[in-house]
């Protein structure tokens, strides 16, 4: 999906996933520091229940306090990303590219028929990444795309048609919009062409210029 990823969901993942790596690590680090001391089997064993324990408690205290963090900083960074991406027209321009890539890609390998249909003219349209009128078109059809296809896959056989048909109207939609910007936006290049022009021939009238040459 084209969603931004939560970063205190990727920190607590991160934490699961490494806990029992993590564990059987120090476990091992605790173990060759008994046998450095000494230590008989019978009282590395007697070690493991404690250790287990503190184990437990210190990882679930630094994944919490970290993860913690991580909440308070998100609300920051994605206000820093915000005015880069305000500084930055390319950010913006680049994202809508995924956006589209996405869509097209995704669309593709989970609709068919009439859907397939209209992704593909949406797709084949001519796109100006750097308006702002694009960009907002882009995020929309990535939207919809991702959010038909968690509706299709966990619907049930007989609703599966009618949620095509409205993923289908709906990219229909946008395609009527899409359309009816880029006729928008050839008209005022058309206008501009004529003021030019107009503009050429007032400042340039037509002469005689083989009259002026000299003889």
């Amino acid at each position: 999906m084209n969603r931004p990823v939560v970063p205190w969901r990727i920190v607590v993942g991160g934490f699961l996933h490494f806990a029992l790596p993590a564990y059987l690590l120090a476990g091992l680090a605790c173990c060759a520091a008994g046998m450095l001391e000494g230590l008989t089997s019978a009282e590395l064993v007697a070690r493991t229940v404690p250790y287990s324990v503190w184990f437990a408690i210190l990882y679930i205290l630094v994944a919490v306090i970290t993860s913690a963090a991580v909440i308070l900083l998100d609300p920051l960074l994605r206000r820093r990303r915000r005015r880069r991406a305000r500084r930055d027209p390319d950010v913006a321009q680049l994202q809508s590219r995924r956006s589209l890539t996405f869509a097209l890609a995704q669309g593709r390998a989970h609709f068919d028929g009439d859907t397939v249909k209209v992704l593909d003219a949406i797709g084949i349209m001519a796109w100006n990444h750097e308006a702002q009128g694009y960009q907002a078109i882009s995020a929309d059809l990535a939207q919809v795309v991702s959010t038909s296809i968690i509706a299709l896959e966990g619907a049930v056989p007989h609703d599966r048609q009618e949620l095509a048909d409205i993923t289908t109207i709906m990219l229909s939609r946008i395609a009527d919009a899409l359309s009816a910007m880029q006729d928008d936006h050839r008209r005022l290049d058309e206008g501009d062409l004529h003021t030019v022009a107009r503009y050429i021939d007032s400042r340039y009238p037509p002469s005689d210029y083989a009259g002026d040459s000299p003889r």
